[in-house]
């Protein structure tokens, strides 16, 4: 332990020391008189003079103070404790590195620690840490500023590891923040004081960690006036030993006297404001609360004695945010301190693509990154024409690999544009795996250079260029990215144009800067146990078995920090080079102490207000706050039940009725009437109109489905409606990637292996056995030709590649066996297209248009009427996953065949093969058998061409749908279970009985009849 100084520093005649009870007193007594003697001498000295506070807040009490009593504020600087640190700095040859160094440093450092064997403990805590860094180096941080060593760790993996940080961050040539507040501490006593006369008010227990910058402030200054506050029971040991410390450093501290006989002692039995000033209100949720804090907000304006109102929230979030809103609308001037953030001039869609595709070189973020810089990088084809090659290139190979798909899409001659796309992917450079820093910058200059992004270098190369050379570690590209994301879009503070006003009367302030001033009216908003009171962040990597023991070693800590004061018993103050170290138990002291602290200087009322539900469970209520609790039972003698919190809120609600912030300036009513009458509109049992997926009027031009999304539209109609009419897509091409990839895989290797000289025609049903030998050639090929695309890029093709391949050859090879056992039917055909499209007649004024292609068709019995050169036809659709087939043999209770075929196309099962039939009598086929087969059924006929001609009905709807444009809405947009296309538009959804109502009057063909429903 560093032994203590024998005697103070002989600088008590320039600093002057006073303690007081209230800001008030505080001001009348002290700043007011320092003041008015900085401005009597303004121009006679050579140094300014600085005053400066805990929080911007009090700096701006002081200047309004002055302002409104008509004092001079000439030569006097106000500044907040980053000011004071940079101007100190400025003679000391520091580089003190930024945050987001540091968190590259620190897990360039624990990537380090990686290589070492599987059963070391560090190998676990590195990876941690080299994924998160930020809170293990929160952790050094409030370590190493209260003067410890990392000797204090109780984990050696993390205490190797911090150590090797702290030298890999020297071998930069950077100096930690708190290291270079102690050279300027040192430094402070050699050079000519920066400042004639300072002022230093508002700093507490709660800034220990700014100790050694105050200290040097003091001596950078001829004469300095230091303003403490009283301790209180909340906190009363670390306020005594801060206290102490000034003292034992400068001398003791002059009491300020009371102002008007007014003390700020205990306010733990009574409240400073009669019981009628205290105002309680309760919002069902964030808005409904911010609604009610800003109605109150003007209540309290109304107060002809209202000065100053104070907002207090927490910290940042979604109330502060509605709350600057409602009062921006309101029309309210105010001083908003916490603002909220706005993304930086670089965060925009094209770079978080470019970092996301640069993480991830995969297909989604690939089609991102090129829809967000619209197409810029590349020059032969458009985006829509390489993501449909990728797409299709993708289910071809069920690898979503950039490099892969390059590759593929450069072998392939299927792929239409295929080698123009894998020229254009070229064009995309990808950051190594693993780099030094230099050599990741020179690589991303390049890449910047490509895309025009010359600010972005810039900036990058402003903050790298002193020290990228130094750190020669190769580290992760994950890292350096983590970096890139942090430097380039780090967030900035933004207001609204009526909340940067630092002299109106209302200041919305996070609680820790509302300390230290008066306040007339105050309103502590948003007290629920999960958000009040805002800790710090706990030291990281610690068990919660360890906690207990981490604060007593704190405790210890600080006992072992401090000595016995020169004051006489019971002064205590901390060594030489060493601070408190805060842990949660002194964060919740000195929170504790603020909060009380904050009620004593109010003078007039006090407003409160919660949410009755929580945010992060909508329906749990919320529990209030202790603090809120305990001005309620000062208030009114009796607690909080949750019976009460209902009934406050019901008071609320009442006491808000209709009124809205927004009042004074009306929105657009005619949008927002027609929004809202299309809002209604889809909620009213009626048939589908404009506002619900249907045309106005049939569209002018003839549209004609594919028979899947026939299929589809009794399912989803809304999607299909959107990508026929819209031309938009659910992005799902990887939503069911397996299902997808072995249904072509199964349906390629078949139409393949019976294909001659590439045209599918009729063939000898006899070549089955030759068809099954082709099926695994093609199979084996594949499965070849991706293996070589992975090893010329030194990657192992994926087991779960393999095993999905092997299920998909085993069932194409099950469906080539069924059809091998066949001996009644004389010609087959694999994929077989209809026309584009095929015209279904219904009536003489009634054509169903569809496209499609059967999977495959059997045929006999030559004929020379049919188009297709045959009588009798086999239709058969078959399916790779586990659908089950049709069989209307096996009928319910009063049940017929006819009813249960057509209950079975209005779910959407049986459509496709329907059509299908439909399509090859409109060619001349007199009798056609159907068949939906899966590996797993026989290959028998299930039903025939007149069961589906008997849904005369059906089809007629079907041909009303495709005519009116008219589909509607059916089903669920989300599922908690399962799997549901999502909806290419963001769309609101519907009760789903309502939808089921309002289907059966869009679409009453769809409905079944009276009795099978009562069923």
């Amino acid at each position: 332990m560093p032994r203590a100084r024998s005697k103070p520093e002989l600088h008590s005649p320039r600093v002057s020391l006073h303690i007081g009870a209230s800001p008030e007193a505080a001001w009348e007594n002290v700043v007011r008189h320092w003041f008015e003697k900085i401005a009597a001498r303004a121009l006679e000295d050579q140094q300014p003079a600085a005053v400066v506070t805990a929080s911007r807040s009090q700096a701006y009490f002081f200047r309004s103070r002055l302002l409104r009593e008509g004092k001079s504020l000439v030569a006097v600087k106000f500044l907040s404790p980053p000011q004071l640190r940079e101007l100190l700095r400025r003679h000391c040859d520091l580089q003190v590195p930024l945050r987001e160094h540091l968190r590259l440093l620190l897990a360039v450092t624990a990537e380090q620690f990686t290589s070492k064997s599987s059963g070391d403990e560090t190998l676990p805590v590195a990876k941690s840490i080299a994924r998160d860094p930020d809170r293990f180096l929160h952790a050094i941080d409030q370590l190493r500023a209260a003067g410890w060593t990392f000797d204090e760790i109780d984990s050696p993996a993390l205490r190797e590891i911090a150590t090797r940080f702290e030298e890999q961050v020297r071998e930069c040539g950077f100096t930690f923040g708190y290291d270079a507040d102690r050279v300027v501490l040192a430094d402070a006593r050699k050079f000519q004081p920066l400042f004639s006369n300072l002022l230093v008010f508002g700093f507490d227990a709660a800034h220990w960690p700014l100790w050694p910058l105050l200290h040097a402030a003091t001596l950078s200054a001829g004469e300095t006036s230091v303003v403490l506050s009283n301790p209180r029971d909340a906190a009363c040991d670390l306020d005594e030993t801060w206290i102490g410390t000034w003292e034992e450093t400068f001398g003791p501290a002059e009491v300020i006297p009371l102002t008007n006989g007014r003390a700020t002692a205990s306010v733990t039995e009574t409240l400073p404001v009669p019981a009628s000033n205290v105002h309680f209100v309760i919002g069902r949720d964030t808005t409904q609360q911010a609604r009610a804090i800003v109605a109150l907000a003007a209540k309290f304006l109304a107060d002809p004695r209202c000065e100053r109102l104070g907002i207090l929230f927490s910290g940042p979030g979604a109330l502060a945010r509605l709350v600057a809103t409602f009062l921006q609308s309101a029309g309210i001037v105010h001083n908003d301190a916490i603002a909220h953030l706005a993304p930086s001039a670089f965060d925009d869609d094209a770079w978080r693509a470019w970092l996301e595709l640069q993480q991830t070189p995969r297909l989604k973020p690939l089609f991102r990154f090129l829809r967000a810089t619209e197409g810029q990088t590349f020059d032969e084809l458009s985006v829509l024409q390489i993501q449909e090659t990728l797409c299709r290139g993708y289910k071809n190979v069920l690898i979503d690999d950039i490099e892969l798909l390059r590759d593929y899409c450069e072998s392939s001659p299927e792929l239409r544009h295929g080698n123009a796309v894998a020229r254009e992917l070229q064009k995309i450079r990808f950051l190594p795996e693993s780099a030094s820093l230099a050599e990741f910058l020179s690589q991303t200059r390049a890449i910047f250079s490509k895309l025009g992004w010359k600010e972005r270098w810039n900036e990058v190369e402003r903050f790298s260029r002193s020290w990228r050379d130094r750190l020669s570690t190769k580290f992760s590209k994950n890292s350096y990215l983590r970096w890139l994301r942090e430097l380039l879009g780090a967030p900035s503070l933004e207001r609204d144009d009526l909340g940067a006003h630092p002299y109106a009367r209302v200041h919305l302030l996070a609680s820790t800067d509302a300390e230290g001033q008066p306040w007339s009216h105050l309103i502590f908003a948003g007290l629920n146990d999960e958000a009040w009171p805002g800790f710090d962040g706990e030291l990281a990597f610690v068990r919660d078995e360890q906690i207990e023991d981490l604060n007593r070693q704190n405790t210890t800590l600080n006992r072992r920090a401090s000595k016995r004061g020169r004051q006489g018993e019971g002064h205590w103050s901390v060594r030489e080079r060493k601070t408190l170290l805060l842990g949660p138990k002194e964060q919740r002291q000195i929170r504790r102490r603020q909060l009380l602290s904050l009620v004593e200087s109010v003078s007039e009322a006090i407003g409160a207000s919660a949410s009755l539900y929580s945010e992060a469970t909508p329906s749990r209520i919320a529990n209030p706050s202790e603090f809120f609790s305990w001005i309620y039972f000062n208030a009114h003698s009796r607690g909080v039940s949750q019976q009460t919190l209902h009934s406050l809120e019901e008071r609320t609600r009442d006491w808000l009725k209709d009124w809205s912030p927004a009042d004074a300036q009306k929105v657009d009513s005619i949008n927002v009437g027609r929004t809202r009458y299309a809002f209604d509109a889809r909620r009213r049992l009626r048939p589908a109109g404009e506002y619900e997926f249907a045309l106005r009027s049939p569209a002018n031009e003839q549209k004609s489905l594919r028979v899947t999304q026939w299929e589809q539209a009794l399912r989803c109609p809304a999607i299909v409606w959107m990508e026929i009419f819209l031309g938009v897509a659910p992005d799902d091409y990887n939503g069911d990637a397996w299902a997808v990839a072995t249904g072509q895989w199964v349906h390629r290797w078949l139409a393949d292996s019976v294909r001659n000289g590439g045209v599918r025609n009729f063939v000898d049903v006899n070549r089955a056995d030759e068809i099954r030998q082709r099926i695994s050639q093609e199979a084996r090929e594949l499965r070849e030709h991706v293996a070589a695309l992975c090893a010329r890029r030194s990657k192992v093709l994926p087991d779960w590649w393999r095993s999905g391949w092997s299920n998909a050859l085993y069932i194409a090879d099950c469906l080539a066996a069924k059809v091998s056992d066949l001996h009644d039917w004389s010609e087959m055909a694999v994929e077989w297209p209809l026309g584009e499209p095929t015209l279904i007649p219904l009536s003489v004024n009634e054509t169903l248009r569809v496209r499609g292609r059967i999977d495959l068709i059997l045929a006999r019995r030559k004929s020379q009427q049919s188009q297709i050169g045959y009588e009798d036809f086999w239709v058969v659709d078959y399916k790779t996953g586990r659908q089950r087939g049709f069989n209307l043999k096996e009928l319910r209770r009063n049940d017929t065949p006819k009813r249960k075929f057509h209950k079975q196309l209005i779910e959407g099962r049986g459509v496709q093969l329907a059509l299908y039939a439909l399509a090859v009598h409109a060619r001349g086929a007199e009798d056609v058998q159907l068949t939906l087969l899966s590996p797993a059924e026989q290959l028998e006929p299930q039903f025939h061409l007149a069961d589906v001609l008997a849904q005369k009905d059906f089809w007629k709807e079907l041909h009303r749908m495709q005519e009116t444009g008219v589909f509607g809405m059916l089903g669920p947009i989300h599922a908690d279970f399962g799997f549901v296309r999502r909806y290419p538009l963001a769309t609101l959804p519907i009760d789903m009985d309502l939808l089921a109502e309002k289907w059966t009057l869009t679409h009453p063909a769809f409905v079944l009849e009276e009795e099978e429903q009562a069923k």
